[in-house]
């Protein structure tokens, strides 16, 4: 008898949540318990569902996928999550592990590679775990990337100014002050020689 795993599906386009939630269970393998449209949300649901898989885009309202992925791990280390992001550039795979995530699959993959993705995250033994280095590859265009100079800080940050926040919202998102966002800002603009604040964003926004 197959037994269904539980799955969060954590993205802000209600549309792509359905898409997911039909994908996952005609396998008759997951069962969908719950849908989030911002990192906060997601952290809220997650301590109440608490699923077997949460799976997860990087770009979301608020806070990002990958900051929401650390604090669902800082919650429950063995929590598993799928990174699933429009983004293939290896700095933002890089990031997702970092942070906690169990696999990372851009949205190009095709629907099968998501399936076969999420039943290896289940096969619970220290050999499976070790094959996450045969998951990683799926997505993963190695090529140089200047977000690789910022920080994990700065990142959120730059991906905020590309989502239109400016620096007040900035702070509010991620609990800082204005003045700590703003010298974050002076610090991205240095690290990837932006000429000015908009130029600054002009850039960001290609990102999200």
């Amino acid at each position: 008898m197959t037994v269904e795993r539980s799955v969060m599906l954590v993205d802000d386009h209600a549309v792509v949540r359905t898409g997911y939630r039909m994908l996952l269970e005609r396998t008759g393998e997951f069962m969908v318990v719950g849908e989030a449209g911002s990192g906060e949300d997601a952290l809220r649901d997650y301590s109440i569902l608490n699923p077997d898989l949460v799976i997860m885009d990087i770009n979301l309202p608020g806070i990002s996928g990958i900051e929401a992925t650390r604090c669902i791990k800082r919650m429950d280390p063995q929590a598993r999550i799928l990174v699933f992001s429009i983004h293939d550039e290896t700095i933002y795979a890089s990031r997702a592990f970092e942070a906690g995530a169990s696999a990372y699959l851009s949205k190009d993959s095709s629907p099968d590679e998501m399936i076969e993705t999420a039943r290896r995250m289940f096969t619970g033994n220290s050999e499976a775990q070790d094959r996450s280095k045969d998951i990683r590859p799926l997505a993963i265009r190695t090529q140089i990337n200047p977000l690789s100079e910022l920080t994990q800080r700065e990142l959120e940050v730059f991906l905020l100014l590309g989502k239109g926040s400016d620096s007040r919202e900035i702070a509010r998102t991620l609990n800082l002050s204005t003045k700590t966002v703003s010298n974050y800002i002076v610090l991205i603009k240095e690290k990837l020689h932006a000429d000015s604040t908009a130029d600054l964003i002009r850039r960001a926004t290609f990102y999200t």
